[in-house]
């Protein structure tokens, strides 16, 4: 490939970006090419972000509501949870009990029960632990067709907007896995 062509498909992307909305200010396709870090987690940042705010339009249009903030997203996890006859519950986005994944794991497990094997959560609360269960999570939760975006480190240091888009991705799953049913 050359480079010639290659500054031709930054350029592409930095159009396309700019088409979307995003700020695209001081960036080219050379930037890209040449792998200016900065620059391109922003181009990627913009591009979950716009992903997420589709979600939660979705996920607001099907709950027949103008809006979906935070207090809608975990009412409905801890429902979902309460659901499936388990008792644990988060608070906010912000809760420190989510750093071992474990209530994460149980609304997995209320979508679809086979997608999480409890005998491989670990119940200790140390870093390690926990860290070993956040990847877990991240592995059960593709099973159940969520777009994962966060990392192991984003759930056990509660990183609260990286979580919420966790959460709604379960959420946008769980429609998807009802709609499915619903049409078989």
């Amino acid at each position: 490939k050359s480079r010639f062509k290659e500054v031709e498909n930054g350029n592409y992307v930095v159009d396309l970006g700019k088409m979307l909305k995003f700020s695209m200010i001081n960036v080219g396709g050379l930037d890209i090419v040449d792998g200016n870090k900065k620059l391109i987690l922003a181009i990627i940042w913009q591009l979950m972000r716009m992903y997420i705010l589709a979600v939660l339009s979705e996920l607001a249009v099907k709950q027949n509501i103008s809006d979906i903030g935070d207090d809608h997203i975990v009412a409905w996890a801890n429902e979902k949870v309460k659901s499936a006859g388990k008792t644990s519950k988060m608070r906010n986005f912000k809760d420190s009990s989510l750093k071992n994944s474990i209530f994460l794991l149980e609304l997995v497990t209320a979508i679809e029960p086979r997608a999480v094997d409890w005998e491989v959560v670990k119940r200790t609360d140390t870093h390690e632990d926990n860290m070993l269960n956040a990847k877990y999570l991240i592995s059960c939760a593709r099973k159940i067709g969520a777009c994962v975006f966060l990392t192991p480190e984003d759930v056990v240091e509660v990183k609260s907007k990286m979580v919420m888009t966790f959460v709604s991705e379960v959420w946008s799953a769980c429609l998807k896995k009802e709609a499915y049913e619903s049409s078989s």
